[in-house]
């Protein structure tokens, strides 16, 4: 059977026809989904100023969270103190002492140890620079026992200080005790045996020893010591002695 031409040129013609509508419909549909797109997204404004204005605050801390604790200042570090001012007691600065320690002469060796505590203030100026109540320590410098034609001896020295819990070197000398000697006599400082005794005590004082004393003077006394054997140097527990610093001493005041 044999097609005729104007069969084949209608099919065409509703062919395209059905192309050019089909066509017509996206380009609708693709109108319409740009138009709502345009909607929802507006063209974007230009950028004004977006600084925040003012202070942020802190989040709120959530519910059952404690808040973090801020972190302590540091503290600046304490001044540190300047070093006290060393004053110096110059030498040959009496040192008025009352021994702690009991010596004799019969039984101390050069070198033993002794202690004591200044009984008066010293000063530097107007300025306390060792305390009554400062404590000394010293040596048995020289000793010499009692014996038949000579008299009894004893020396003491100072060698440290300490003033307000801090301790110092110090040197310091008094004067040597010898028995029979007015200074022996006043510190109370001869003691001996019975058979002389009477003599010397009498010597020391009381109305033999004022006898004694018109008679013999004191070079008699002390000869009456000399002449007798055992009366020994005796310093107690208490005997107040004046030592003279030997050296200039530096305490931090």
């Amino acid at each position: 059977m044999r097609i005729r031409p104007w069969i084949i040129w209608g099919l065409a013609l509703l062919l395209a026809a059905f192309a050019a509508g089909c066509a017509k419909k996206k380009e609708a549909a693709l109108t319409t989904a740009d138009s709502t797109a345009f909607a929802t997204n507006p063209t974007e404004q230009a950028q004004g100023d977006i600084t925040p204005q003012g202070q942020v605050p802190p989040p709120e801390p959530k519910a059952g969270t404690a808040p973090k604790p801020s972190a302590p200042k540091a503290k600046s570090p304490a001044p540190t103190p300047a070093p006290a001012a060393a004053v110096t007691v110059p030498a040959a600065t009496p040192l008025k002492v009352t021994l702690s320690t009991a010596l004799s002469s019969e039984t101390a060796k050069v070198g033993d140890p002794w202690s004591g505590v200044v009984k008066e203030n010293v000063f530097v100026g107007e300025k306390t620079v060792i305390p009554a109540g400062s404590t000394v320590t010293g040596t048995v410098s020289a000793v010499k026992p009692a014996a038949k034609g000579d008299r009894a001896m004893l020396d003491l020295a100072i060698g440290s200080l300490r003033v307000e819990g801090a301790d110092y070197t110090a040197h310091a000398t008094t004067e040597a005790i010898v028995a029979g000697s007015t200074r022996a006599r006043n510190l109370g400082a001869i003691a001996g045996g019975a058979g002389a005794g009477a003599l010397v005590g009498g010597a020391v004082g009381g109305k033999k020893g004022a006898l004694i004393g018109g008679l013999l003077g004191a070079a008699g006394a002390g000869g009456a010591v000399a002449s007798s054997k055992g009366y020994q140097v005796v310093l107690k527990e208490g005997t107040e002695l004046v030592f003279s610093t030997s050296d200039p001493v530096n305490i931090k005041r």
